[in-house]
């Protein structure tokens, strides 16, 4: 049965405070990206037991580290941005590790003009990446990204198709392919439909660039998706991330409208959510 997560700082970069939303909305397991305004890769190791501590003791499993790995720029003959990405990926692992989480976050670098132009050596970056992941069992999963290289599921299907190590999956984002101009589902989930670790919720009007809104309000079938998954018999996580609203407000209060929203959709379609 999948789990209904949210990246907590969807909420608060107070980790704290984001637990007690947490608890108020029902929801057992989050995403970790930032706390305390760094992304969780940049915290000392003291900072990170006292995360991993904090959630044994409010009972929360983790579903993934949001990391920021290949975000960033290709480089080319700089090889020591390169080793400075496989850094980011290696203390990633570690921190999943120390939290329970089954998966880290990848991209395949910022998007140009002609995505085509990085495809080989963004295949090459995620290809060692997989090859890192596999021997301490922690999953990469490449996120479907509006600004990198592969925005929609088509695109990332040419990386996917290419590493067949199924240590490698998609965060399927269907709200990332919506903005591009493309239709999410079932275009875009038709082409990795079958190599799906993990799922981020938004909402957005289809080609807007890019404009997300509460979840049931844009233009995605989303009780289409969830009906997809539960007849794929999907038990991954599905982790809400707004994008909605700067300020902690906001953004709180949007993921406080998604949720709900959230369940709705699920039960129409008969998707079972813990």
């Amino acid at each position: 049965m999948p789990k209904l997560s949210v990246i907590t700082d969807e909420i608060s970069t107070d980790l704290a405070h984001a637990l007690d939303v947490c608890d108020e909305l029902g929801l057992s397991a989050v995403e970790l990206r930032v706390v305390s305004a760094n992304n969780v890769v940049a915290l000392p190791d003291e900072e990170i037991e006292k995360i991993a501590r904090l959630l044994r003791e409010r009972e929360k499993s983790v579903v993934a580290i949001a990391s920021p790995f290949l975000k960033c720029n290709f480089w080319g003959d700089d090889e020591q941005q390169h080793q400075d990405q496989l850094a980011i990926l290696r203390r990633s692992i570690a921190i999943a590790m120390e939290v329970g989480a089954p998966i880290v976050r990848a991209f395949n670098f910022w998007r140009q003009d002609d995505p085509t132009q990085l495809y080989d050596v963004a295949l090459a970056a995620l290809d060692e990446a997989t090859a890192i992941c596999r021997d301490p069992g922690v999953l990469l999963g490449l996120e479907n990204e509006h600004a990198c290289t592969a925005a929609t599921g088509e695109e990332a299907a040419w990386f996917l198709d290419r590493i067949p190590d199924t240590t490698l999956g998609l965060i399927w984002d269907p709200g990332n392919e919506a903005v591009v101009g493309s239709d999410p589902f079932p275009n875009g989930y038709d082409h990795i439909k079958a190599r799906i670790h993990h799922v981020h919720l938004k909402d957005a009007a289809i080609g807007h660039d890019p404009t997300f809104v509460v979840m049931g309000q844009g233009e995605i079938n989303y009780v289409g998706q969830f009906r997809a998954l539960a007849e794929a018999g999907y038990h991954g996580a599905l982790t809400l991330e707004t994008h909605i609203g700067l300020s902690q407000p906001d953004k709180e209060a949007a993921t406080r409208a998604c949720i709900p929203a959230i369940r709705s959709m699920a039960g129409q379609a008969g998707l079972a959510l813990t």
